[in-house]
């Protein structure tokens, strides 16, 4: 190509977008035409390029500078309007009031300033923090924690951390974390647990606390405290459970609770805590509700030696406006550990807080002797029944864990659960089947906190009958090698809903029983459908027999 050196153009297409590819070589970058020049023509043409780059710079930088300045120009004008607007709707409403006023002879309302809610952050002072984990096992998660206590003589809203993890000189990473509490009170501390990262060596951290301020609004009030509470630990797990009743004598709505439990060792150190909810949203005066805190716990080697909780709550106005309510001395502490329990009990919010007079006595239920029986590959099981001796109370949810014993030594466990509700009078199959053990000299029951019923109970009435048994023969091969045969009973029968409302989740126990009353074997249906009022369904199972023959049926049932 050529160039056209008075108007700086490519010859071939005309553009003036041209670029130094090589020594006295130039390329259009619209057409790809390439252009070798002498030396001298060269450097001038450099030189040109170099100028007219600069020329067109300057030009752009001149019109987006005229540009900006035409729009601040704009803006100025239209804020002018705005605020001359503002300000004769304050002159015209000043003057209104002001007759108003003078015609009355009420005092003028004076308009309050905006108040400045910031706070030093240097009033929130934070302890040496700690490298922790948190959680089990491969689980386990690195954490820092930091106790921060509030010195600045005012309540703070949602105050934060954040922290800065450094390899030496060199900066890793940056986490904040607010501290779990809406309102820290003055002369209050609380933990935190910061999120550290993961699979980096991290040798120092610097701290910050971030903005404080006191909250919007908030009103004086006495201190919440649990009516019932159990702190709670099943192997490594540890809860709180609580009850909260507004006692308010007025029509006061109360809501928004949220609780802050922290467990310390015997130094006083923090070594867990946990943050949760109430279940209700709000609770009216002479109404109650729970609360169910997992705590995270780490130091899991130190014992707990004393714990605290705090409760925040609000008052609830009628238009929902939700008000929180300040106590400086809201801090609850309790010296001791936590109740144990067997890890392998199901433990229910509503079990643990009955009343005593909710509760049902656990000395009414009684398992009885154990029947030997085989299976069918014939391993050793043991047959037992979980029988309720009240005749006036139901007992609701029923668990406990069976420890089962040859001679002194412990064989294993056997955990109670399923049932619902179980009746006066009525029988729960269990099996037991310990491995390697060929028989059971003593069964030990670690109950559950169980509450009662009142007769009738919660149970909705259903008719069940058994239509027809069948005596059959089975066989099983094990490993290819080796084939057993075992005994079963086909059972049918139906299922009749004689009340006038639908019954559904219907679950039906049914038991081989021998001439003696004995039980020899049973299975649970639990594809039973939805039965309308007035219909009846049929079902039919399969039970194994694992003692003596058969010689009758017996059934249990559930409904929900």
């Amino acid at each position: 190509m050529t160039i056209d050196l008075q108007t700086l153009k490519c010859g071939e297409c005309g553009s003036s977008v041209l670029k130094r590819t090589g020594l006295n070589e130039y390329t259009c970058d619209h057409c790809g035409s390439v252009t070798l020049v002498e030396d001298n023509v060269s450097d001038r043409l450099e030189r040109v390029l170099d100028q007219v780059k600069n020329e067109a710079g300057r030009r752009l930088a001149a019109e987006e500078a005229l540009r900006q300045k035409l729009m601040l120009r704009k803006v100025g004008i239209a804020i002018a309007i705005l605020l001359g607007a503002v300000l004769v709707f304050r002159v015209i409403g000043l003057f209104l009031f002001d007759s108003r006023d003078a015609a009355s002879g009420a005092p003028r309302s004076v308009v309050a300033a905006a108040v400045d809610r910031t706070i030093p952050v240097d009033g929130l002072k934070l302890d040496e923090p700690r490298q922790v984990l948190v959680g089990s096992g491969s689980s386990a998660m690195p954490k820092l924690l930091v106790v921060a206590r509030n010195e600045t003589g005012k309540s703070l809203s949602r105050a934060g951390i954040r922290a800065t993890y450094y390899d030496g000189d060199s900066k890793l990473d940056e986490r904040s974390e607010m501290l779990p509490v809406s309102v820290l009170e003055p002369g209050e501390s609380a933990p935190v647990l910061i999120d550290m990262p993961s699979g980096k060596n991290v040798t120092r951290q610097e701290l910050r606390v971030q903005k404080l301020a006191e909250p919007y609004s908030a009103v004086q009030g006495p201190r919440m405290a649990f009516s019932r509470v159990r702190l709670i630990q099943q192997g490594e797990r540890v809860r709180l459970v609580g009850r909260i009743a507004n006692d308010r004598k007025d029509a006061t709505v109360l809501g928004g609770f949220e609780v802050l439990v922290t467990l310390y060792d015997d130094a006083g150190q923090v070594i867990g805590f946990g943050h949760g909810y109430g279940q209700a949203n709000e609770i009216q005066p002479g109404t109650r509700t729970s609360m169910d805190v997992s705590i995270a716990r780490f130091g899991r080697a130190t014992a707990i030696a004393a714990w605290d909780y705090r409760i925040g709550y609000s008052t609830v106005e009628s238009s929902g406006t939700r008000t929180p309510v300040l106590n400086a001395d809201r801090v609850i502490r309790t010296v001791g550990g936590p109740e144990a329990f067997n890890p392998e009990l199901r433990l229910g919010t509503d079990d643990l807080l009955a009343d005593d007079s909710e509760r049902f006595d656990d000395k009414q239920l009684e398992l009885l002797q154990l029947v030997d029986g085989r299976n069918n590959i014939q391993q050793r099981l043991f047959l037992g029944e979980l029988v309720n001796r009240s005749t006036d109370a139901v007992v609701l949810a029923p668990g406990g864990v069976i420890s089962r014993f040859s001679g002194s030594k412990a064989h294993g466990t056997t955990n109670i659960a399923g049932l619902a509700y179980l009746y006066p009078g009525e029988r729960f199959p269990i099996f037991l089947e310990p491995e390697d053990m060929e028989r059971i000299t003593a069964t030990r029951i670690e109950w559950k906190p169980m509450r009662r019923a009142a007769l009738p109970g919660p149970r909705k009435p259903l008719e069940v009958k058994v239509t027809g048994t069948k005596a059959e023969t089975g066989s099983v091969l094990l490993n290819f090698s080796q084939r057993f045969t075992y005994k079963s009973v086909e059972v049918t029968g139906s299922v009749k809903n004689p009340g006038t409302g639908i019954v559904g989740k219907v679950r039906l126990w049914v038991s081989l029983r021998d001439r003696n009353g004995q039980l020899t074997g049973f299975k649970l249906v639990e594809n039973l459908p939805a039965i309308a009022p007035g219909e009846s369904v049929p079902f039919q199972v399969n039970v194994e027999q694992n003692g003596r023959d058969f010689a009758s049926v017996t059934t249990l049932y559930q409904t929900e």
